[in-house]
């Protein structure tokens, strides 16, 4: 499934009424753009290098944190690219 298609999915006709903030949330993180994903994963990196220079406790629960967040849309962006079906940037054949 595409990002296009995984959006219409949570706006369409048989999308829940009110979802709470937990499934908005959940959906936000899987259908971010590979680009944003790229983006968390340097910054995880850079997170985890400032970690290991300044040996600051609490930057370990916050580097675990934003890493477990860049994993779960690294799979979502994975997912994403293994599941067949038409994207915008697929052609059709004639």
């Amino acid at each position: 499934m595409d990002l296009l298609t995984y959006k219409e999915l949570d706006s369409g006709p048989d999308a829940p009424k009110n979802p709470g903030w937990g499934y908005r949330a959940w959906h936000w993180l899987l259908s971010l753009s590979p680009t944003v994903v790229t983006f968390m994963v340097a910054l995880s990196i850079g997170l985890l290098m400032v970690e290991v220079q300044t040996e600051w406790n609490p930057m370990i629960g916050l580097m675990a944190f934003f890493w477990l967040l860049t994993f779960i849309a690294l799979v979502g962006v994975v997912a994403r690219w293994a599941t067949p079906g038409g994207g915008r940037h697929r052609m059709t054949a004639s």
